[in-house]
């Protein structure tokens, strides 16, 4: 069993259209049920003896919440994920995840000094990448699109962690850390029209950023390369349940 743990809700539009985030990561990884988690709404997470015992993977979703604001959920959601580190139990976080498991394991998360990245971002892999289990068979790319939407950023990785790559906006836009933890700072569960509906919300905002909300909506583009890390993740995870 896959545990998803629902940090946010996605813009009204992309969830009439789409669903909630779990729901995206389902459907990007191929996966018939999952177990889920609004730790957003005070849902309280499994017990550990139960989640060490059932649990294949955890993945951690984005959130419109920021990590430096230090919620109440977000403080047992990461007391609960550091009791979880002594079962080994495969771990990807996305966007705010990312960002919530970098601040978990002793690193820095802050707004981001280059501003807002939104739309199609190119993720360009470290040389770390191609000996990682997670990025490894995309490694010879070299580089790939990816879809993000995020106004804070890891600026500082934990010292446990493998940079596995950089973008334009954002220079630790991946890591791989304790063996069986991974962050992605972009949104492999995205498809160009669940960005779309991001850049339509935040419309205002980014005019007032001097960005053109048309442009970017026409930069968008399908990514294969990004979605298949999610199909790769569960396949990792479900070797190490096996073993």
């Amino acid at each position: 069993m896959y545990l998803i743990i629902q940090t946010g809700d996605p813009v009204p539009s992309a969830q009439r259209a789409f669903g909630p985030f779990s729901r995206m990561f389902c459907d990007a990884m191929q996966l018939d049920q999952a177990q889920v988690i609004n730790v957003h709404r005070h849902e309280p997470l499994p017990a550990m003896a139960e989640a060490a015992e059932q649990l294949t993977g955890v993945i951690i979703t984005g959130s419109a919440a920021m990590v430096t604001d230090q919620d109440d959920w977000l403080r047992k959601t990461q007391a609960w994920l550091q009791a979880s580190l002594a079962h080994h139990i495969p771990t990807l976080g996305v966007c705010f995840g990312h960002q919530l498991l970098v601040d978990l394991l002793g690193g820095q998360v802050a707004y981001n000094p280059h501003g807002r990245n939104l739309g199609l971002s190119r993720f360009s892999m470290s040389a770390a990448a191609a000996d990682d289990p997670l990025l490894g068979p995309i490694a010879p790319l070299g580089a790939i699109d990816t879809l993000a939407s995020h106004l804070q950023v890891a600026t500082r990785l934990p010292q446990s962690a493998t940079l596995l790559g950089h973008c334009a906006l954002d220079e630790h836009h991946a890591f791989h850390a304790e063996q069986v933890i991974w962050g992605l700072q972009f949104h492999p569960e995205w498809n160009p029209t669940i960005t779309q509906h991001y850049i339509e919300t935040r419309s205002p905002e980014l005019r007032q950023e001097d960005h053109s909300p048309k442009a970017m909506i026409e930069a968008l583009r399908p990514c294969p390369e990004a979605t298949a890390l999610l199909r790769r993740f569960r396949q990792l995870a479900e070797q190490r349940r096996a073993a």
